[in-house]
């Protein structure tokens, strides 16, 4: 969970990884200039020849790096500003995360900032060397330009997958299915909840508003352990919540009010760290943008359903309507028929007078009931027959309807 703060920390401020690759490139200047003053003599005799050159002439190569660093940073930054708005428009503005925190961007522009402050701290550096001794500091800031070209042509390549609908929709359907497998292997799911009934309890409340980012399970237990208490957390993960709204309930004493206040994050906007719905409302609204009059991408509707069906299936194995750790510490969760509505209802309202768009979702609702429990096929079973109820008052032709029928009745 501490692994989970810290990207969620990293994501609100994303020169943190860039800012690290300069000070390393920072560094590496002093390093590199100490050798070249204080080891003078032991560098010409390891180093060859043709990587030493003059004071002079490294200013000349350290200065034409700066600069051509600088400008494929411009270049980066504003390739970047054209995939953010592609995101934006055609896609979602909750999928601009996936891109402006994924790490090869990040990676790319630290290697580009590194290599513009190694070169620009070099030539400040580089004073200090007497103008007849050769130096090596030009062989390495060549040696990170040519690294910053690998990167640059890495950047390039990914930024051509990355605005491929079909990659897009496959990378955010592994992510969701990723952290959905994760959250399945913590602790114990219920649909009752524990009976805390005549104990005495202490309400805390949230200290500002937002949305749920994170539960620190970690935290909450070791809190709840070393004060011999129950934690009952009242919201769950993605809610949004006010300044001074219910957030837990404390069975025993209350001394544990500062350890669980630190152990819930709250943001401004949803992450998907532990939100298993806002992963899956990705796809949602990537299906949603396809269908739009604007768009009109049936195919890539259809192809986002699938993958929306696989990750659900995924996520009827948390269903139950809390989590229960050690019998101490309880959170809520939305239970899978719920998940399912809020995933599917507007796509089946916007693609109603699509029969394709209507069978991929039955489809994708017989994916999820396949080996599954009872109680679950039970839920997928009940939605097919909302989702049939709903849209066979626009369906007039008696071969869609008959084809619909076709697909519940799989079901």
């Amino acid at each position: 969970m501490i692994k989970e703060r810290m990207k969620l920390n990293i994501a609100r401020h994303i020169w943190v990884v860039p800012a690290i690759y300069s000070i390393g490139a920072l560094l590496l200047a002093i390093l590199i200039v100490w050798i070249d003053i204080a080891h003078y003599e032991t560098v010409k005799k390891v180093v060859p020849n043709r990587l030493l050159t003059s004071t002079s002439l490294t200013q000349t190569i350290l200065g034409s790096i700066a600069g051509s660093l600088l400008t494929m940073t411009s270049i980066t930054f504003s390739t970047l500003m054209v995939v953010l708005t592609t995101y934006s428009g055609q896609f979602s503005p909750r999928i601009l995360q996936n891109f402006i925190h994924d790490k090869v961007t990040l990676r790319v522009l630290g290697v580009f900032m590194g290599g513009f402050v190694y070169s620009m701290f070099s030539l400040l550096f580089i004073r200090e060397v007497n103008d007849d001794d050769p130096v090596i500091s030009a062989a390495v800031g060549v040696c990170i330009a040519l690294i910053c070209l690998i990167f640059f042509a890495h950047f390039l390549q990914h930024v051509a997958n990355s605005i491929q609908v079909t990659k897009l929709i496959d990378r955010i359907a592994d992510e969701a299915v990723e952290m959905i497998e994760k959250m399945g292997k913590q602790g114990r799911r219920t649909a009752e909840r524990p009976d805390l009934e005549g104990k005495e309890w202490t309400q805390l409340h949230f200290e500002k508003k937002g949305y749920i980012q994170l539960y620190e399970v970690k935290k909450l237990l070791e809190a709840a352990e070393k004060h011999q208490c129950t934690i009952e957390l009242l919201e769950p993960i993605g809610s949004f919540v006010i300044k001074k709204a219910p957030m837990a309930k404390v069975y025993g004493t209350k001394a544990a009010a500062e350890a669980i206040h630190a152990s819930v994050k709250v943001g401004d906007e949803r992450a998907p760290a532990q939100d298993v719905e806002f992963a899956i409302q990705k796809l949602a609204e990537i299906t949603l943008r396809a269908l739009a009059p604007g768009a009109n991408d049936p195919n890539t509707a259809i192809d986002s359903i699938r993958h929306i069906g696989m990750a659900l299936k995924e996520a009827s194995y948390l269903d139950g309507q809390y989590v229960v750790y050690d019998e101490r510490l309880i959170v809520p969760q939305r239970p899978f028929e719920e998940l399912l509505y809020e995933t599917f209802y507007e796509i089946c309202y916007s693609g109603r007078d699509r029969v394709s768009v209507l069978i991929a979702v039955f489809d994708a609702l017989k994916m999820i009931e396949r080996d599954q429990t009872p109680a679950i096929q039970k839920k997928v079973r009940k939605f097919g027959e909302y989702v049939r109820a709903k849209v066979e008052e626009d369906i007039l032709n008696e071969t869609d309807r008959r084809r619909i029928t076709e697909r519940f009745e799989q079901l």
